[in-house]
């Protein structure tokens, strides 16, 4: 099986390109790129996946995941899609239940075992923007920018703890929206804090956001947490991070294949771990986009 490894030498987990380089060619018989900066991955996976590999493995953390996923979805989606958690969150990974060890991820990544892996097409309301694609999930609101607060050196300093160091910095940005939501075509409109459209249970450092979420069922998990007192909010956020908020007042959950977003002010939103704009902004799921490999 040919086999190509895009590796993001900028990965937040803090392990040296050339040692993680060296110990997976020691492992898996593959060719390698690295990365230089955003949206290499797109290109070289494109390119890979239109010269004739079978599986192309993202090295890097969810950025680089979702980039590589995107060039393989641009080139036919035809080759297959592995996985070496070596970002701060890698919250994809932990949702497809991946082992974190280099080596033993380097073995699922180019196994035969493989399950489909739905995409989240993200259309921007402004022309001038292009689409893009996520594997995980769109985070809009509270922790909207947490991508870009996040210095490199911050990731791999905090690694897996950074995400919730990062989101308690961003308390003083905590504000209600009003938000207005078309959800398969049904309005919705209230005052809201986060907004997530997630494909997989895990986003922001591995918080369960989207309890029961699952990246092959095509749809859509949309979790709206409602503005709510100081009180209640002191009760929501626990259970937040043990995935046990769906029942809390504060919180709605539907699923959908197509969520429309507008808030004012405008919501920034985060894709993947990376921050993308502030403003009106849609949602669609492309079921069973790539054949991603699994335990």
């Amino acid at each position: 099986m040919r086999t190509l490894v895009i590796l993001n030498p900028a990965a937040g987990g803090g392990i040296d390109p050339r040692e993680l380089q060296d110990r997976l060619a020691r492992r898996i018989d593959a060719d390698f790129q690295r990365t230089s900066g955003p949206g290499d991955a797109i290109e070289l996976a494109e390119d890979a996946a239109r010269s004739g590999y079978a599986r192309v493995i993202a090295a890097g953390g969810d950025g680089t995941v979702r980039e590589v996923a995107t060039g393989l979805f641009r080139g036919g989606g035809d080759a297959g899609l592995g996985i070496i958690p070596t970002g701060t969150g890698n919250d994809l990974a932990f949702s497809l239940r991946l082992p974190s060890g280099i080596e033993e991820a380097a073995v699922v990544a180019t196994g035969v075992k493989t399950t489909s892996l739905d995409l989240i097409r993200a259309v921007s309301a402004d022309p001038v923007e292009s689409d893009l694609y996520l594997t995980n999930a769109a985070v809009a609101g509270f922790c909207g920018r947490i991508g870009e607060s996040m210095s490199p050196r911050f990731r791999r300093r905090w690694r897996l703890v950074a995400y919730p160091l990062a989101a308690l910095r961003q308390l003083r940005d905590l504000r209600p929206y009003s938000v207005e939501l078309l959800v398969d075509g049904r309005s919705i409109v209230t005052k809201a804090l986060m907004v997530i459209a997630a494909n997989s249970m895990y986003a922001g450092g591995r918080v369960p956001l989207a309890p029961g979420a699952r990246t092959d069922d095509g749809q859509l998990d949309l979790v709206i947490i409602h503005a709510v007192s100081p009180p209640r909010l002191a009760t929501l956020i626990p259970r937040v991070l043990l995935g046990r908020h769906a029942a809390h007042p504060g919180v709605s959950i539907h699923r959908a294949s197509d969520v429309f977003l507008q808030a004012d002010p405008p919501m920034w939103i985060n894709l993947d771990g990376d921050t993308w704009m502030a403003g009106s902004a849609s949602f669609h799921v492309i079921a069973a986009a790539l054949q991603v490999a699994v335990l």
